[in-house]
């Protein structure tokens, strides 16, 4: 298990926090959410959701010990969009804006996990141990939700999310629901002075 003292922590937040304001492009700021996430709670893999229109929209998936990688481009969407209902797990997260935290998901009867049943089966994986956390803006809003899979010890066995990482992680997202925020609203600006332009030539 990492080393996630408050001072580590801290130092390690504010260099993310600075390269978060610094990246422009959106495709690469939600991979650098997730990649950080990840690297913060030593674990297997993850899913980046951006909360849109009534539906959680899968934008970025990573399976380390598969060698999977995948980033959406231009808003598409990886897999079919999760509705916001309580049958899953990362809907619930973003209804009740509130962290969850499961040792072992084939343990759990809260929540649908078919989803990760199938992904398991179709890649010869075991999701076992997942910490599910909303992205929450400066003023309170979900923009999204953080979905980490598998914690590893030293010895790259499965463990579940040691509680101590949940203060690191949220603080994470919600630096990284500000700036989606506000990138978005900069791409919004930008295409408004944009059309103004266009009217005025």
């Amino acid at each position: 298990m990492k080393d996630i003292s408050a001072e580590k922590s801290a130092g390690r937040l504010i260099r993310i926090a600075i390269a978060l304001t610094a990246e422009k492009d959106i495709d690469r700021l939600l991979n650098l959410i997730l990649t950080e996430a990840m690297d913060i709670s030593c674990c297997d893999g993850g899913t980046l959701y951006i909360l849109e229109d009534g539906f959680l929209h899968f934008r970025n998936v990573i399976t380390l010990s598969k060698g999977i990688g995948m980033v959406s481009k231009k808003g598409e969407d990886l897999l079919p969009p999760v509705p916001l209902d309580r049958r899953h797990v990362c809907a619930c997260a973003a209804l009740d804006q509130t962290l969850i935290n499961l040792p072992d998901v084939y343990e759990s009867t809260l929540f649908d996990f078919t989803g990760a049943q199938r992904y398991d089966q179709l890649n010869g994986y075991r999701t076992q141990s997942m910490l599910v956390v909303p992205m929450e803006d400066e003023k309170g809003r979900v923009m999204g939700v953080l979905q980490l899979i598998n914690a590893l010890d030293d010895g790259e066995g499965i463990i579940p999310f040691d509680e101590a990482l949940e203060p690191p992680i949220r603080a994470l997202t919600s630096l990284a629901a500000v700036s989606l925020n506000n990138n978005r609203l900069s791409e919004a600006v930008s295409d408004l002075l944009h059309s103004f332009v266009a009217v005025m030539v």
